[in-house]
């Protein structure tokens, strides 16, 4: 059998399988390159357990400023659950729209007021 054969035959073998789509390679072309996405667009939120975590560390860095964040990130360094105060991480956008939510509550401002510092938090930590 040939090797055009060959490659028929595979390639009809995949069709009947159902695969065909995903077959990547058989005839030696170039591989196929993908774009993918490597941040987090928008703000995800977090699972309720880290969440907690994530809301209260906001809350005392809302209150006493930028310095609690980096004496946080110096005696947390290793431990896993604090890995939202670093920019690379998915929950890090949720973080900082609860850090500005909490400063202006602090401030007195309105739920509506709130809201859109939290939104505009989001949208400044995703493009990030």
């Amino acid at each position: 059998m040939s090797a055009t054969a060959e490659g028929m035959e595979v390639s009809k073998s995949l069709a009947d399988s159902g695969i065909e789509g995903r077959a990547v390679n058989i005839s030696g072309a170039e591989p196929i390159r993908l774009e993918t996405q490597t941040h987090a667009v928008g703000i995800i939120v977090p699972p309720p357990d880290i969440r907690a975590i994530v809301d209260k560390t906001a809350q005392f860095v809302a209150r006493n400023g930028p310095e609690f964040e980096k004496r946080i990130l110096g005696s947390e360094k290793n431990n896993t659950k604090f890995n939202f105060l670093l920019t690379s991480d998915p929950y890090n956008a949720y973080y900082k729209s609860k850090i500005a939510a909490f400063q202006e509550e602090a401030a007195g401002g309105d739920a509506a007021a709130v809201a859109a510092k939290a939104a505009e938090a989001a949208a400044a930590g995703g493009a990030a």
